[in-house]
């Protein structure tokens, strides 16, 4: 039988979607433990679907590979590039901004009347570019100034006029594009100060350093001078610019202990940092909630509690650091939900293993006296192969335990998964021994199909010995 883990098409469309709500640095640790683990020989995941998958995600972000030749638009976008995300689902959030919203925004931008200034101020510059003109900052800076102006135009006239607003949702790909287009336009009075921190910090951004944090803070008051509304979106930048996101939260401390005139209402805007977050951990958790609650999948299940556990056990630390103990009260909170998805998920788990365990009442020539394996009946592959993926989850149950810092979750189940597969291989060896002809051929596939169950959750020693055990079997009289 095959063991090659295989994605169906709604897996495959619900992993995408994970992966693209996942921020780039999140998504480029996913992509680096999925290649370690298939150097390793692991088993249970469709590797090379994965890693295409991650590739594409990592490939539209312009700053994750070689600069592309400069252009108007690219330009345009580059002070935003740390907002924008491949899907997004739900309610709008603040710096989220969807990719599929930049070539409407742009359309409207180069052939909307309303932005006829915005058309010839992007010719203007992608004009300049190309002559290699020395004051291709000046035509970039009339692009901004006549985008935003352009944009104010189409919002007011769609907030006058409700058929209007509904032509421009419609053109915009619906209600997600005209909220990106709102907030793209709030931005744009922010696009200096932006690319002013793009340049003083380059991504991925390891940890913030006491220098760094003094940066920070210079960039941060001349924002509250210049566009004070768009001043929350520079710290929301940096964390997108962050390796691993939680540690902006030391520039959240940092600025709220802050005491400078200059920083008047910086703790309200740092606070963003840890709502972020905190919307991101709850909105993790949620996911999972809902994952119990469907149709198992192991697969998912693992990659969305490894994504959780690895936010959670970040924001616990650099919240413990600092002594802010309600966030990391929250934090423990939202653990507990995970928890109990956890648990949730193990007994889905038994129950996948269980279903491609096919068993029946003892009869004819078996010698078992209650129920015994039935090798005759015809394997679902897709149960068998969700099978393994359990099984794997199961093997790999106590680390997450671990890591959500529940150890106790799960162990039972896990051990009664594992006295199950034994016995069932066990009982194999009596049938293999009692069958003649094809139902004998037929026991040693069933038998080859639950060693492969039960090889996550048995030493190797013990499926070795059941195998030995069964050949042996196979050859008796």
């Amino acid at each position: 039988m095959s063991t090659v883990p295989t994605l169906t098409p709604e897996k495959r469309a619900r992993l995408v979607e994970f992966f693209g709500s996942l921020p780039d640095a999140a998504a480029a640790r996913l992509f680096a433990a999925l290649e370690h683990d298939r150097a390793k020989g692991g088993k249970g995941l469709p590797h090379d679907a994965l890693l295409a998958d991650l590739r594409r995600q990592l490939a539209a972000h312009d700053a994750a590979f070689p600069a592309r030749p400069a252009t108007a638009q690219r330009l345009f976008y580059k002070p935003f590039e740390d907002f924008f995300v491949a899907h997004r689902s739900g309610r709008k959030r603040r710096a989220r901004i969807a990719r599929a919203s930049i070539a409407p925004v742009w359309a409207l931008l180069t052939q909307d009347a309303s932005c006829a200034g915005a058309a010839r101020a992007v010719a203007a510059l992608d004009t300049a570019i190309a002559a290699g003109s020395a004051n291709v900052a000046t035509f970039e800076e009339q692009m901004f100034a006549e985008a935003g102006a352009g944009i104010g135009r189409l919002l007011a006239h769609a907030g006058e006029a409700p058929s209007y607003r509904a032509d421009l949702v419609e053109r915009l790909g619906g209600e997600e594009g005209f909220e990106d287009l709102v907030e793209i336009g709030a931005l744009i009075g922010a696009a200096p100060h932006l690319k002013a921190l793009q340049a003083a910090f380059r991504k991925p951004i390891a940890t913030l350093t006491e220098e760094d944090l003094f940066d920070l803070r210079g960039l941060y008051a001349q924002a509250k001078r210049d566009a004070p509304r768009a001043a929350p979106y520079l710290l929301l930048a940096l964390m997108g610019r962050m390796q691993a996101p939680w540690r902006a939260l030391a520039a959240c401390y940092h600025l709220a202990g802050a005491r400078d005139e200059a920083l008047g209402g910086a703790a309200e805007d740092a606070a963003v940092i840890v709502d972020t977050l905190f919307e991101d951990l709850e909105s993790a958790a949620r996911a999972l909630e809902r994952e119990a609650a469907d149709a198992f999948d192991a697969e998912e299940a693992s990659m969305r509690l490894a994504a959780f556990a690895e936010l959670a056990e970040g924001m616990a630390g650099e919240a413990g650091r600092a002594g802010d103990n309600a966030a990391v009260n929250r934090v423990e909170a939202c653990r507990d939900v995970a928890a109990d998805c956890l648990a949730r998920f193990a007994e889905q788990s038994l129950a996948a293993i269980r279903k491609a365990s096919p068993v029946r009442h003892a009869g004819g020539s078996s010698r078992l006296m209650g129920l015994r394996p039935d090798y005759a009946r015809p394997l679902n592959p897709r149960a068998a192969a969700a099978a393994r993926e359990a099984s794997g989850f199961l093997a790999a149950l106590g680390d997450m335990a671990e890591r959500l810092g529940r150890p106790r979750i799960g162990a039972g189940v896990v051990a009664d998964a594992a006295e199950e597969m034994q016995r069932y291989a066990r009982d194999l060896v009596s049938e293999i021994r009692a069958a003649e002809g094809e139902e004998r051929a037929s026991a040693r596939r069933m038998m080859e199909h639950a060693l492969d169950i039960a090889r996550p959750l048995l030493p190797e020693d013990e499926i070795a010995l059941l195998r030995e055990r069964a050949n042996a079997a196979a050859v008796t009289a």
